[in-house]
């Protein structure tokens, strides 16, 4: 009796040992690679071969026209983008064209608020080009903003689209520990032929909404290669003279904005091979700013009337494109 209890339990737990190796093995098996997905898995759980995330970017032509939604204020907002791609430049750009127009010029884009005067916007997003090193921009730049305002700078600021750049934060005053009526949020884009450089600029009344809005400009932001050779226009000639030398005697800014005295920077010459800009300094010198368009190295000569008999270079030199922002 003993002997044929023992072969019954020996029976019974080699047909348990059977079924648990079975089930052991079932589990252990796995999926041929061509084999469907199983039915019971989530939808989209499984990546199709080869996608990836520049993949999953579209391509889409300059002024191409479509619909995204964004977060604002917490809510969620229906966009109706353009696509922006400009070949001279190197860079492109989805921006909001029912609240934003888009002027184009020969050295760079900007994105002006359809409620601003164009010619003299508070509201816009400018991107331009700049051969020069980021760091070195982003050094020129950091000491013209900082002689108006307390800035902050984060050398590693993270685009969805081109990664890691440098942004400058102008949105308190100068030693006041108050925010000024205009701002200024600086993005400085590394690329293997200088950089790209966005500036916007927003008053302190629309900083949540705008401030928003450009910074999703921002994050479809790409650069491309440039096509062409990029020269400096006039109208940046003259801003970035008027930069370095507000740079060099901070107290300019408030002479040439009280009017009292006859300070003003302009164009004098302008040709394929050089422009000139003349600053009438309040002391009376005129300095003059022979710049190369290309290259944007820059020598200076000087004359003051009464005193100098006529006029004389000057030790004196930059590279303008150093002073674009």
């Amino acid at each position: 009796m003993r002997k044929k209890l023992f072969t019954l339990f020996s029976v019974a737990l080699l047909l348990a040992l059977l079924l648990l190796s079975a089930g052991c093995a079932k589990h252990d098996v796995t999926p041929d690679a061509g084999e469907p997905a199983s039915d019971n898995e989530p939808a989209g759980s499984s990546e199709p071969a080869g996608s990836s995330e520049a993949e999953g970017i579209p391509q889409r032509q300059d002024g191409e026209r479509f619909e995204d939604v964004i977060i604002l204020e917490g809510m969620e907002e229906t966009v109706h983008y353009e696509h922006v791609r400009n070949d001279a430049i190197g860079f492109e750009m989805d921006y909001d064209y029912e609240l934003f127009e888009r002027h184009s010029q020969a050295d760079g884009e900007r994105f002006v608020s359809s409620y601003d005067d164009p010619g003299d916007p508070e509201n816009y997003l400018e991107v331009r080009y700049n051969p020069q090193d980021a760091a070195a921009v982003a050094a020129a730049v950091s000491e013209a903003l900082s002689q108006t305002y307390e800035i902050s700078r984060n050398d590693s600021f993270q685009l969805d689209r081109v990664g890691s750049c440098i942004r400058i934060d102008a949105s308190e005053v100068k030693g006041g520990g108050w925010m000024p009526d205009l701002l200024q949020m600086v993005y400085i884009i590394p690329a293997a032929d200088g950089c790209r450089v966005a500036t916007a600029h927003y008053a302190i009344e629309a900083a949540e909404g705008f401030g928003r809005r450009f910074h999703y400009f921002m994050d479809t932001f790409s650069v491309i290669a440039c096509q062409g050779e990029n020269r400096i226009s006039d109208e940046q000639a003259v801003s970035a003279v008027k930069n370095y030398c507000t740079i060099q005697n901070p107290d300019l800014q408030n002479i040439a904005g009280d009017g009292e005295q006859p300070v003003y920077w302009d164009i004098e010459a302008s040709d394929e091979n050089e422009i000139v800009v003349v600053f009438r300094s309040y002391t009376g010198s005129l300095n003059r700013y022979h710049i190369d368009p290309i290259s944007g190295n820059t020598y200076v000569t000087e004359f003051v009337p009464g005193i100098t008999s006529a006029e004389q270079r000057t030790e004196e030199s930059l590279n303008v494109w150093d002073y674009l922002f």
